[in-house]
């Protein structure tokens, strides 16, 4: 166990690719939003394959820089696990509703759910999230906002 322990180190101190730069990930395209029942469904384009990828976090307000540069704990996180994993050039749908923590059934492509109620004529944004070490999540770029209705 001795003689391992060295030569473990070695190698480890060997090693080029490691990178402290942050990974960055695909930020969602929101293209729609709409109500729906008690709350609204928000229609994006996504496609997240990156290591380490662990969902979605919404945020909103009621400027677009002010959704855009908020900081990146002050948003809701999507119900995790995801419902569907979003790495396909289709449109996938994330829903928001007050007390909702899944998914409704019989959709395929819905990603997951944020329980919360929107505000009519604030903004919504969201960004991917990353598992950035094994205890903590950030977040990537910001989407586009859309005026929820």
């Amino acid at each position: 166990m001795r003689r391992i322990l060295p030569c473990f180190a070695l190698i480890l101190g060997a090693c080029t690719n490691y990178s402290a730069e942050t990974q960055n990930v695909n930020p969602p395209i929101l293209t729609s939003i709409a109500r729906e029942g008690t709350g609204h469904i928000i229609t994006m384009a996504a496609q997240n394959t990156e290591i380490g990828f662990a969902g979605y976090r919404l945020f909103q307000g009621t400027t677009d820089t002010g959704v855009r540069t908020a900081n990146s704990l002050s948003g809701i996180d999507c119900s995790r696990p995801l419902a569907v994993l979003p790495n396909q050039a289709i449109s996938y749908v994330i829903e928001v509703k007050p007390g909702q923590t899944a998914v409704s059934a019989g959709y395929s492509n819905r990603v997951c759910a944020v329980p919360l109620a929107l505000t009519a004529g604030t903004l919504v944004g969201v960004r991917s999230l990353i598992l950035r070490d094994l205890l903590s999540l950030d977040t990537g770029l910001s989407s586009n906002t859309l005026v929820v209705p």
